[in-house]
This record gives C-alpha cells, structure tokens and sequence, in this order.
C-alpha cells in the first residue's frame, strides 16, 4: 500500500510518500498566502503517483473529526473549510484530516519512540504549542478539538496570543516565544555576542537555536529560558494526565537537551506528589521533522484498510 502525508504547520510544510510501511520520498517548503486546501492539495501533487492508495493531512488548529473540516487556527488562512471533501474529490482517493500534533502522535505510537506506550503525551513546539493525548493506545480527541495544550492559561495578565486571548502557554513557550526574547537581548545590547553573530533584521528560531548549538552563552541562556517556561507547563500537564512518557517535536522541540534539560528540571521540582511519583520520561521526537507527515500517511493507511 502507498499513502502521502501531508503535515501543514504555522510555517512549514512537510511531506512524506510511504510504501509498505517505509519513507521513499519526502518533500518540504514554506506554508505560503495560498488557500489552504490549494496548498494541500499542491503537497499531495509532488508526491503523487498512480498507486497512491490514500492521503493523511494533519493542520495546525482545529479539525472536526472524522469530517475533516478545519475550523480555525491562530495561525492558519481559513474558516470551516471542507479539507477532506475537497481533497477526495480532487485527488479520487480517500482520505483523512485530522490536527498536525494529533497525526504526529500517531506516528510516534505506531513507529516512533512511544511504540508500547498505552498513555502518553506528544508536545509539538513550534510557531505554536500543540498537543496529542494519547489514552488506552488511540488519540483523545474529545468531541474533535481536544490537545490544544498551547492555549492553556498560563498567565492571565500575559502577553496577547495569535489567539486572540492573553496569557497563554505558547506565548512564552514557543519559537516566536524565543525570538521576542532574542530581539529584547538584541535591542538592550546591540554590541553584544548575539547581535554579532545572528544580526539585528530578520531574526528566526532557527537563527537563535543555532546560535546556542554554536556555544552562544546568551542564545543558550535564552533557549534554557524557553525550556524552563516549557516544563513549568509540562508540570500541570503531568498532574492532569499523569502520562507514561511526554513526546516533542516540532522545530524547536527538535533542539535537544539545550531545551528539554531546563524543562526536565523545572517539571521535576514542581511535581505535584513529588516525594511519591517519578517524572514521566521527556523525549525528543524518534520520527524528526518528519513525525507530522509520517503519523498522517500511516494514519490514512489504517482508515483505507
């Protein structure tokens, strides 16, 4: 059997082609001003071959399941609009839309590093914060829109969201979390190390996340500032879904120990029963970049069996 998928992030989109179960092709870009279903639909395309058998999307905001429209999302061009129909009726073949963090907590459970995990958490950290929960071996998906982990109040009197409400935990935990702290360094010292290396226009996470890979102490301390605002979350997460072990990805989950060092420790201290319980294993992502667009082909290659 041979299935696309199609993981349709906040910026980025990527795409994967599986056969039998493996990745024998991959595709990549930037999500452009296009409308939404054109820009799957234009995915599905560089991937597409006459034995492609059903596409698997996953977006970044809200999706009715099993309809497959996309409702809404903070970062994301439309409303209500019919995805999966389109789709079907574009490409002939079947397939499924569910949310970009739920596909890649699939991936992970069938593939990846929760394969055996019954109960866990996926985190994806990124233009946003998403969330997969994962209960009793399959997704959690409430009555369609549960796992918006991101737009949990963490803060009431905090910065304004893309969402359109204040405080929530992607405003400080999030790719352009790090880059506002980033241009704030930038702006008080405009003579400093990170100024110097990265420059003052145009700063992205990727810039920032580099810096620290490069031995940056300030892009360090920035990135361990995200990491420890990331685990302060994961902390009440723990206590709501006491999860077996928590999953992150997205492009800057995909840092490492830079991020999920800070994060470990801050959960850690503030485990609720701390004296009793363990602190569930925090793991990076064992599908890469590619989890998003690998969960959504094996999902569709399920619901086409």
């Amino acid at each position: 059997m041979a299935t696309i998928g199609i993981d349709i992030g906040g910026t980025k989109i990527r795409g994967v082609r599986v056969e039998d179960g493996a990745v024998v092709e991959r595709t990549s870009g930037h999500v452009g001003d296009s409308d939404l279903i054109v820009t799957a639909t234009s995915a599905a395309g560089e991937l597409w071959t006459d034995e492609v058998d059903a596409v698997g999307v996953g977006l970044a905001g809200l999706v009715r399941w099993p309809e497959g429209t996309f409702a809404w999302g903070p970062h994301l061009r439309g409303e209500e609009l019919p995805v999966r129909e389109a789709l079907e009726g574009e490409l002939g073949v079947s397939v499924v839309v569910d949310n970009d963090a739920n596909v890649a907590a699939f991936g992970e459970l069938r593939v990846g590093v929760a394969v055996g995990f019954d109960n866990f958490l996926m985190v994806t950290l990124g233009t946003g914060l998403g969330g997969g929960i994962v209960t009793g071996g399959a997704i959690y998906r409430g009555e369609s829109f549960a796992g918006e982990l991101g737009h949990m109040v963490y803060d009431s009197g905090g910065m304004l969201c893309d969402c359109g409400k204040r405080g929530c935990w992607e405003t400080v935990a999030s790719g352009p979390a790090l880059i506002r702290l980033a241009r704030e360094v930038i702006m008080l010292n405009p003579e400093g190390s990170l100024a110097a290396r990265i420059g003052t226009d145009s700063i992205s996470g990727d810039d920032v996340t580099a810096a620290a890979d490069a031995g940056d102490e300030v892009a360090r301390g920035l990135v361990a500032q995200v990491g420890s605002e990331f685990g302060r979350g994961l902390g009440s997460l723990i206590a709501i879904f006491d999860p077996a072990l928590i999953v992150v990805g997205g492009g800057l989950g995909s840092v490492g120990e830079a991020l999920l060092g800070p994060a470990r420790r801050v959960a850690a201290e503030g485990l609720h029963g701390g004296n009793h319980r363990l602190l569930p294993p925090i793991l990076v992502t064992g599908l890469g970049p590619d989890a998003g667009a690998i969960g959504a082909a094996l999902m569709a290659a399920e619901g086409a069996e």
